[in-house]
């Protein structure tokens, strides 16, 4: 008998194929109906089967295609009709007339009992279905009410609904059939093109309704030809190391009407000749029902059939991984696939440490089954990894970048000779870079473009020239060491980008959480939002309900379950104890067929729960939900014991924290901050005189008292209602002395010449060599970009902190973001001599000796641009960031040491204007000038201008030919029009948008292109004149606050975003009462998205305040919102660029406007 895989076979090809010359083969076998019936007394149970033979099969669908189809002709118009399944039917007779269709030239379209008559109708039109076969007895409740809804509808759409073939009329001589009992063949009609739909499968409807997914003949067939069923018809035995042996293949669990079914009961057997086990039929009346499969029934089959391998979805394995009896049952089997959803590593891992033999298996609708079942030798144990079939498959990953654990991208399949898709659905402009030989959006990483792509050449559309094929979304993580291996880790469309840009893959995450048996499902929440949370199910009995109503209970699952989920997440992934949500017994989580909860659908319906707590999270309404016990007295003592202990809590950190230690430099972050405020304000609501106290706290509580000490302090004070001293902000003295200290700290420690083996300067080319810090920040992105397009630069070392995907990924990204040419970046990486280098790391000490050898003879400039740009973080919030700026400083000036006068490089800092903080109201001076700043109170006023202010004192400090920057407003401009959401005046037109009025100012604005501020800084580097020490730069052409503020409202009119005349300009002073008056009220839910100029309102209040004080004193030509005028002789003297630099213009507002729409303004 010749191999039906290597020859076009349709699938009722094959039902005669085999019927004709192996009839007394085995195509299904299961256990005896009556072993149901009897209470199993011993294990192991004896084998005993009943057999359906491919004759007997053969001839059972020659009787469906009779009932569905009577006298069939060829001219009758019935061909390709399609016909839907929705029934409670034995999975043997659902398969039999499955088959029956497509013999009668019918197209079969099986739907799931569990979409809605909604979904259903929704499935029917989509494929112009008009006849039902059903079980009217048992369905008789959905059937009605989709005949309700197609009457309701009151369209002409008509559906004709017909009993589903029966047990006893498809099967008269079940299991004992021979040739000489009677029958009548099915008419042979002609095959259908092999082209033509076969048969609709439909998709989970996890995103909406459930979709017809079309599989044609050929489709069936290349599905067929996939490594998995080469696999398993022949293997060898785990227990006769020498001996093949053939799959019967346990299929008896999953549903006929799923893919996965489909695979296995009817692709399988068929296609390459093994017996696939099945639950008995039972159905011999109207009101019968087939057997539910339980964990406990599925293993008796299996064990009764003497099934040697299965295919499971994971619910069930879930179960038998914490049952002794069952792993050892499992065991018996040669292999364990589980497909279909994740399973839990630890059920895996104590599956596999008990003799399983797991593996995972990779599929859909959409593209059929690609992962190989047999493991390479080696890869026994690394169950949750699979090998695609690059043989048979074309595949193309995107978006691919490392993380945390190794290389990861989403799974692309492209259309093959051997791999037809059931759905193709690659965007134009992915499909022209995929035909171009790129193989995924991010094709930067040498090492992830080497992933195997398969060896099949993927098609081309005759029409369009372009390459077809199919998104799966699937976000896949490759093994570290052995790279033919991957795993899923998520979805793309489920993974959560928060607004920080960080992004939490929420699978391995849900899937930990799980684990519980308290827990039912487990949702993650939170994208767009500055932290995650979670939707958590219980199981739905009493007993586990009321465990969660028990406080002590509920922190013992938090630290049983989530912080074992935490433990494997990134910091911005971390699931705190005010970031849980309990579903509620009338909003179960909704599920799809493979009871696998629909994300976006369990989102939707816990929307208002989530956005009130997020307000709440962005507010001061505290609330004890969480069970955070207050502490046990308000005194200073215990009040510091209480809050080190939500410290320790919140972070998980060791108990290594003091009382005097700043908890930025520990460990916070600005999520610690929120959920430590948070918790301090819970707990007030339940103190004598708290709710007083918590009108005095805001969003910058934490920043500004940073360390236990300080915050016991504020809140004892503010209790005790007298002494104010620790709730007021400190001096200027004190922070003018606690810069002094931090200098001195980080101070350079000069170092003489070096004489004797000097290394000298090796750069004979006459150009520079660069190290840039932070170029994947906006300036510094710019700077980049400009670098590598200046002739005068040889080489370009980029150095940025180590963070989520790869830096060549993050880079690039950057520049799309700002409008900047990526291929800049290609040219300069792949050419034989590469001009850029993307390191990693914080300061030259991260760097391999061969890079450091390399900067010790050729550096000539150094531009330090890696910054943190928060301005509620105090000085001590940026001390890491001074200490690499120190480390950095002593790298220089050890180079500097071996090198002659001429050869000494040239050192650039990005400072800011906020060094120049309180010059307008300190100074009897009008201009701030350049020149170093021996007084440091003029920075005093925020930890961000602080900050810089030391840094620029330290470089002041040494002998380096060093420049410090002060900048300006950044803006974007129409040729770069980037302007971040999350900067001051974006979040004003935002906010003002929804006010309906935006903020009017005296004066004018000295605000400065980013491009603009690159080009001055690359001319004060090249300079041959000698550099001086401090240049400022803010644009040399002011412009009136008043005109800018009206060219945004025209733009946004002029694109839509806002109605003529909806946006009126007021004055400063208005502006924020509106802006306190929405503040005052935060119940109406989201008001903080729509409004986020709430967060910063202190900020907002300090500019109102300015133009108050400019408008009484008559100062309409100053800067606006009271900061200080700069002068700027050094840039316009040594600058081209910035000396001939034209001022802000419409176009350049337009570009911002059109660029903020499109971010999401």
């Amino acid at each position: 008998m010749s191999d039906p895989l290597d020859n076009h076979n349709h699938l009722t090809d094959l039902v005669h194929l085999y019927w004709g010359q192996n009839p007394k083969g085995v195509l299904y076998a299961y256990p005896p109906a009556s072993s149901f019936d009897t209470k199993v007394q011993a294990r192991p149970l004896p084998v005993e089967y009943d057999e359906i033979t491919y004759l007997e099969f053969g001839r059972a669908v020659h009787r469906a295609a009779h009932l569905v189809r009577p006298k069939p002709s060829p001219n009758d118009g019935s061909d390709g009709q399609v016909i839907a399944i929705l029934a409670y039917s034995d999975t043997l007779v659902y398969n039999t007339v499955i088959m029956g269709l497509m013999t009668a030239n019918l197209v079969p379209l099986p739907i799931s009992p569990r979409n809605s008559p909604a979904a259903i109708l929704s499935l029917l039109k989509g494929t112009d279905c008009r006849r039902i076969l059903t079980t009217r007895w048992t369905m008789t409740e959905l059937i009605s009410s989709l005949e309700e809804l197609i009457l309701s509808e009151g369209s002409d759409f008509s559906l004709a609904i017909e009993e589903m073939p029966s047990l006893a009329e498809l099967y008269p001589k079940l299991a004992h059939e021979t040739p000489d009992d009677p029958f009548v063949p099915y008419t042979r009609l002609p095959k259908p093109p092999f082209d033509q739909v076969a048969i609709y499968l439909h998709s989970s409807g996890s995103t909406g309704f459930p979709k017809p997914i079309p599989l044609t003949h050929r489709g069936i067939w290349g599905y067929a030809n996939i490594a998995v069923l080469r696999e398993m018809r022949e293997f060898t035995s785990r227990y006769a190391p020498h001996q093949r042996v053939k799959a019967r293949m346990g299929g008896l669990a999953v549903p006929a009407l799923h893919a996965l079914g489909f695979l296995l009961q009817l692709i399988d057997p068929l296609f390459r000749g093994i017996t696939t086990t099945l639950f008995p039929p039972i159905v011999w009346n109207k009101k019968d029902v087939p057997i539910m499969p339980t964990p406990e029934n599925t293993l008796d089959a299996l064990e009764r059939t003497g099934t040697n391998m299965l295919v499971i979805f994971p619910t069930f394995l879930q179960i038998w991984a914490r049952e002794p009896e069952s792993i050892k049952r499992l065991a018996n089997l040669e292999y364990v696939a589980e497909s279909g959803g994740p399973l839990d590593k630890d059920a895996g891992d104590t599956l596999i440490r008990n003799n399983v033999r797991l593996r995972c298996m990779y599929g859909g609708t959409e593209f059929g089954r690609v992962s190989h079942i047999l493991p390479r030798p080696g890869d026994e144990e690394d169950w949750q990894w699979m090998e695609l079939d690059a043989d048979r498959t074309a595949y193309r990953w995107l978006g691919a970048g490392s993380g945390p654990g190794g290389a990861y991208g989403e799974l692309v399949f492209l259309t093959t000779e051997t791999h037809t898709l059931s759905v193709r659905n690659l965007p134009e402009e992915l499909a022209k870079r995929l035909t171009s030989g790129v193989s995924g959006l991010d094709d930067d990483d040498k090492e992830v473009d080497g992933w195997i792509k398969g060896k099949d050449a993927p098609l081309k559309d005759e029409r369009t020239g372009l390459v077809t094929g199919c998104r799966t979304s699937d976000v896949w993580e490759r093994h570290p060491t052995k790279h033919h291996l991957f795993r899923i880790i998520g979805r793309a469309d489920d993974v959560l980008i928060h607004s920080s840009g960080e992004k939490t893959v929420p699978g391995p995450l849900e899937s930990t959480i799980v684990t519980s048996p308290l827990v039912k499902g487990a949702v993650i929440f939170g994208h767009g939002r500055a932290q995650p949370g979670v939707l958590i199910e219980p199981q739905t009995h009493e007993h586990t309900l009321s465990k969660f109503r028990n406080l002590v209970c509920l922190h013992r699952f938090y630290r049983d379950v989530v912080d074992r989920s935490n433990a494997i997440a990134p910091a911005f992934s971390r699931i705190y104890k005010e970031m849980i949500i309990m579903t509620t017994p009338d909003r179960p989580l909704p599920r799809t067929v493979k009871d696998s909860v629909i994300r976006k659908a369990a989102i939707k319906n816990y929307e208002r729960d989530i956005e009130e707590l997020y307000s709440t999270i962005e507010s001061n309404a505290g609330h004890s939900s969480s069970g955070i016990e207050p502490p046990v007295s308000w005194g200073a003592d215990k009040l510091k014991e209480w809050l080190m202990a939500q410290a320790k809590d919140i972070t998980s950190k060791p108990d290594d924290l003091t009382p005097e230690m700043n908890l930025f430099d520990w460990g916070f972050d600005s999520l610690s901050a929120t959920i430590l405020r948070l918790r301090i304000v819970a707990a007030l609501c339940e103190a004598q005189g708290g709710n007083q106290v918590i009108t005095q706290i805001n969003q910058n509580m934490v920043y500004v008292h940073h360390t236990i000490e300080m915050l016991a302090g504020f809140i004892v004070g503010a209790l005790g209602q007298g002494d104010d001293e620790h709730s007021s902000e400190k001096t200027v003295e004190e922070h003018v002395e606690r810069m002094k200290k931090m200098t001195e700290k980080y101070a350079v420690k000069p170092i003489g010449n070096i004489h004797g083996d000097a290394m000298l300067h090796s750069n004979s080319s006459g150009k520079h060599t660069v190290l840039i810090t932070g170029t994947t920040g906006g300036l510094g992105a710019q700077l980049l970009y400009d670098l590598l397009n200046d002739s005068r630069v040889d080489t370009v070392y980029a150095l940025n902190r180590k963070s989520s995907g790869s830096v060549i990924s993050r880079q690039k990204a950057k520049f799309v973001e700002k409008n900047l040419k990526t291929s800049v970046i290609d040219d300069a990486l792949v050419t034989n001599k590469p001009r850029l280098f993307l390191l990693e790391g914080t300061s030259p000490a991260d760097l391999s000796q061969d890079t450091l050898n390399v900067l010790h003879s050729e550096l000539t400039i150094v531009i330090h641009s890696a910054w943190k740009l928060d301005f509620n973080l105090p000085l001590e919030g940026f001390e890491g960031l001074i200490a690499d700026w120190s480390r950095l400083l002593s790298f220089v000036q050890s180079v500097d040491a071996r090198r002659s006068e001429e050869q000494k490089i040239r050192v650039l800092f990005t400072s800011s204007i906020s060094t120049a903080y309180r010059w307008a109201r300190d100074s009897n001076e009008s201009v701030f000038p350049e020149e170093y700043q021996e007084d440091p109170k003029y920075a005093v006023g925020g930890g961000y201008g602080e900050s810089k202010y030391v840094s620029e004192t330290i470089l002041q400090n040494t002998s380096l030919n060093g420049t410090s920057f002060r900048i300006g407003q950044i803006t974007g401009c129409e040729k770069s029009p980037a302007w971040s959401l999350s900067d001051w005046l974006p979040i004003i037109i935002k906010s003002g948008i929804e006010m309906s009025c935006m903020p009017d100012a005296v004066g004018v604005v000295s605000w400065i292109p980013g491009t603009l501020v690159s080009q001055t800084i690359l001319d004060v580097a090249f300079t041959a004149s000698p550099q001086p020490f401090a240049v400022n730069i803010v644009h040399p052409s002011s412009t009136p606050w008043s005109r800018i503020m009206r060219q945004i409202v025209d733009s946004l009119e002029a694109h839509g975003r806002v109605k003529s005349n909806e946006v009126k300009i007021v004055p400063w002073a208005d502006w924020i009462k509106e802006l306190e008056s929405r503040a005052s009220d935060l119940s109406d839910v989201g008001s903080l998205e729509r409004v986020p100029a709430i967060k910063l309102i202190h900020f907002y209040r300090g500019m109102a305040d300015a133009d108050t004080s400019h408008r009484s004193h008559g100062d309409y030509n100053g800067e606006a919102v009271d900061l200080p005028p700069l002068e700027v002789e050094n840039a316009m003297k040594l600058s081209p660029a910035f000396k001939s630099a034209s001022e802000l213009n419409k176009q350049d507002v337009d570009a911002w406007v059109k660029w903020w729409i499109a971010a999401g303004v």
